[in-house]
């Protein structure tokens, strides 16, 4: 009977032996690949995840990090093949922790913001989700947090009949742009005078931007504010990579020259890429005289898979109680959000705050 347990004991083991060696392979090869084919579509979608690669290939290393002290100070072995390859996979796991680590490492923690400003404007902004029908909440959030300035992604035409007659008391200067039939407006509402530059420019396709000023004691703030095309395919993959080509190229030709010298810029909103895409970086780089002041966290999510899985209609196919439950659990965060400013502005008391009914966090910083 003891020899049959012990059989089946070790049969157990060999099978394990065997998975656990498999999904180390795929591992290794799947973030081999992505870290060195940046611009293919499936390495986009899983670097946007990068800081899950950390957490995973760290357990990768304690992992195989075990089997090699098992190998070096363990006589009997009981499944020395997996054992013997313990010195390969954890060197492996190592080199691939450390290259992800470095980029998660070197993003994060830059000192860009103020104590304190003597004359700022706070901004609120958020993709509201084109859904969301908490308005409640909403006026809740934005009366608690007192903004000078909101500005709005996927605001829908059931946000506007809900809330004009809020935001007309509150805010009387008030604009937006048409960007997309299905996703809804590129809104801002402000206690100081807008103006709207969309009609001052041609841009390239159906797909609009935001781009305005807010004059306030007569020092004008320039806004560029973003939704970019979410890459749930290959096509809209590269589509959103051609709108950022279209920002950059506005940016330097079209407007540049009508502004002052060393003019307050703020470019924000749903990027709809992660700090880690090959397509951020390239971005970003285009303009260097801008923060992104995201990057002042210790670690920053704006975005929620588990959140998106509970609202959106996309996801009425999963079981009700799936959907209700899966907030709870820390999947798929990422940070696609994000707040460009000019390095002639002053920031200070940036954070973010939640509130239900959308997978994007809300941000709140003052400039000036």
């Amino acid at each position: 009977m003891f020899a049959i347990i012990n059989r089946n004991y070790i049969v157990i083991l060999f099978y394990y032996m065997r998975i656990s060696m498999f999904i180390s392979i795929v591992f290794i090869i799947a973030f081999t690949f992505v870290y060195f084919f940046r611009e293919n579509y499936f390495s986009e979608l899983v670097i946007s995840f990068l800081p899950y690669i950390w957490a995973i290939l760290l357990l990768m290393v304690i992992y195989w990090l075990i089997m090699l002290w098992r190998k070096i100070f363990t006589k009997k072995v009981i499944v020395p093949a997996k054992v013997s390859w313990s010195p390969i996979m954890l060197i492996l796991s190592w080199v691939l922790f450390f290259l992800f680590f470095s980029e998660l490492e070197v993003f994060y923690n830059q000192n860009f913001l103020e104590d304190n400003l003597d004359n700022p404007i706070k901004i609120l902004y958020s993709n509201i989700y084109k859904d969301n029908n908490n308005f409640s909440w909403i006026i809740a959030s934005i009366e608690s947090e007192n903004p000078d300035v909101v500005m709005f992604v996927e605001y829908s035409d059931e946000h506007e009949n809900w809330l004009k007659d809020y935001f007309s008391e509150k805010y009387p200067y008030y604009d937006k742009t048409n960007w997309s039939r299905i996703y809804g407006w590129s809104v801002v509402m402000s206690k100081y005078p807008v103006t709207n530059f969309i009609s001052d420019f041609e841009q390239e396709d159906s797909w609009k931007y935001g781009y305005f000023k807010i004059d306030k004691d007569g020092i004008p703030y320039y806004f560029y504010l973003l939704h970019t095309s979410s890459p749930v395919s290959s096509f809209d993959y590269q589509k959103r990579n051609q709108q950022f080509i279209s920002v950059k190229k506005d940016f330097y030709q079209q407007h540049e020259s009508s502004r002052e010298k060393n003019s307050k810029i703020v470019m924000l909103g749903d990027f709809n890429v992660s700090p880690w895409s090959i397509f951020y970086k390239r971005f970003a780089q285009s303009f260097p005289l801008f923060n992104n002041i995201t990057r002042s966290q210790k670690i920053f999510f704006s975005w929620n898979l588990a959140e998106m899985l509970k609202i959106h209609e996309d996801f009425s196919f999963l079981p009700q109680w799936f959907r209700d439950n899966v907030w709870y659990f820390p999947i798929l965060w990422s940070h696609i959000d994000h707040v460009f400013v000019s390095d002639s502005l002053k920031v200070s008391d940036f954070k973010k705050i939640h509130i239900d009914w959308t997978d994007h966090d809300w941000m709140v910083f003052s400039i000036e």
